[in-house]
């Protein structure tokens, strides 16, 4: 993907190759993430893939905030026009697809008379939140959890059609180190998933474009400074489900200017300054962080100066 279909703009909910319209509802919107607990924090004295996974409270699964009616607006838009790039699914889904939306449909309160692939649509549009379905199967004394349907409006920087049909291992495969720090943890986290013990995540991102629906890397650098570029945040979920044993897995990205999340202070310009320091170059170059390193490092020393 050039750089030439990358569009200029400020606005999170706009695609990456679109400009935003002249009565663009957003164009007054504030992009700030909205949850502290997500934020990204140092653990340990070197850069490690963590699994990292909470507890989740049910009542607190999907959170209502500013970005919440955007999002959803955003959502409903792409896949009114653009649903071959976010919906994507295996013929073998169905079943466990009508039980992940059920599940969201009534956590919000809603329902659907449609069912399968359909339902998980419907779902997706009740609740800001991308739905990605694994179902479970037997593999010897194993268990596999292919990844067969998703929902997916918040991409950063993949396909949707891209992962379908693949396990955990398989669809991370271009994350820098996965296998190496948490592959078999993943593995190990996801087959001892209850259906009364969900779970949930957060990791970030650097980007130099705000569109959550961001399927593709630029190829070249975006920006000239560190201010202009954007952090990415997001929230992830896992559900085992009770009734076909599959497994959802939520994912709810923020974007937010950097230069807007240094005003939090000193903690966390220091925090966000060691975690960059520590990415290896390879997972660096994953996190769109290597091309502006040298020069966000230095931006970030003379704010704590």
């Amino acid at each position: 993907m050039s750089r030439a279909a990358f569009v200029t703009h400020r606005d999170p909910f706009t695609p990456f190759d679109t400009a935003p319209a002249t009565s663009n509802v957003n164009a007054g919107y504030i992009a700030r993430i909205p949850h502290d607990e997500i934020l990204p924090q140092v653990v340990g004295d070197a850069f490690r893939h963590r699994v990292g996974v909470k507890p989740l409270e049910v009542d607190k699964w999907f959170v209502r905030d500013a970005d919440w009616e955007p999002t959803l607006a955003m959502k409903r838009a792409l896949i009114a026009d653009r649903r071959h790039e976010v919906v994507s699914f295996r013929d073998d889904c169905h079943d466990v697809a009508q039980e992940a939306a059920e599940l969201v449909l009534t956590w919000a309160g809603k329902s659907t008379s449609r069912t399968g692939v359909d339902a998980l649509v419907d779902a997706a549009l009740a609740v800001p939140d991308d739905l990605t379905v694994l179902r479970s199967v037997a593999a010897g004394d194993a268990e596999q959890l292919p990844f067969v349907a998703g929902v997916v409006c918040s991409p950063s920087r993949w396909r949707l059609a891209d992962k379908i049909g693949h396990d955990m291992l398989a669809v991370h495969k271009p994350v820098a180190l996965y296998a190496e720090h948490i592959g078999a943890a993943v593995d190990t986290t996801l087959t001892r998933l209850s259906p009364d013990k969900p779970v949930w995540r957060s990791n970030w991102t650097l980007e130099d474009h705000p569109a959550l629906f961001q399927p593709f890397a630029p190829g070249r650098q975006l920006v000239d400074h560190p201010s202009e570029l954007w952090i990415r945040i997001e929230r992830e979920t896992l559900r085992r489900l009770p009734r076909t044993n599959g497994v959802l897995f939520t994912i709810r990205g923020f974007q937010e200017p950097l230069a807007t999340y240094v005003q939090r202070g000193p903690a966390a310009i220091g925090a966000l300054r060691e975690l960059v320091v520590r990415l290896p170059d390879a997972v660096a170059r994953y996190k769109s962080v290597y091309d502006y390193r040298a020069a966000t490092l230095t931006w970030l020393d003379s704010l704590l100066a």
